[in-house]
């Protein structure tokens, strides 16, 4: 990746990939606790992947959406798991996973190749990412049925 466009395209992209997962996985639990949490986290990525949209849009570049063959790759693997009835637990796990290798490749192409102005843009997206990992991280705990 050449230009910050580019990685800014990336990180594009794994948002898209963590909103496929997310809908995926909602579709199939029934209304509750549970279900309206992951939904909350859903709309967090789709303001995530809106908001570096707007960013590169207006700052020359051309945003690409979609979560490109990473995606497929991961609703193939989504698909599988769903073949059977996925647990709230293994949901839960499958779902901390995404976003913590998500995030750690955001954060790593972000500290490698982009501007001081593009960072500031990322950070409050990153801190809700965290936020995720903790909320996702209490719910495997079995919290979920309090929320």
């Amino acid at each position: 990746m050449n230009t910050s466009f580019e990685v800014l395209n990336k990180i594009l992209e794994g948002e898209h990939m963590a909103i496929e997962q997310y809908q995926a996985y909602i579709g199939k639990l029934t209304d509750g606790p549970l279900r309206n949490h992951l939904s909350a986290i859903l709309t967090d990525h789709k303001n995530h992947a809106t908001r570096i949209s707007y960013y590169i849009q207006t700052n020359g570049g051309q945003a690409e959406e979609g979560a490109g063959l990473g995606g497929i790759v991961a609703d193939w693997k989504t698909r599988l798991t769903n073949m059977g009835e996925a647990t709230p637990m293994e949901i839960l796990e499958h779902l901390y996973d995404g976003e913590d290798k998500g995030l750690a490749r955001a954060v790593q192409y972000s500290e490698r190749s982009l501007s001081s102005a593009e960072k500031e843009m990322l950070n409050p997206i990153f801190s809700d990412e965290h936020d995720h990992l903790k909320q996702l991280q209490s719910l495997r705990a079995g919290h979920y049925s309090n929320i």
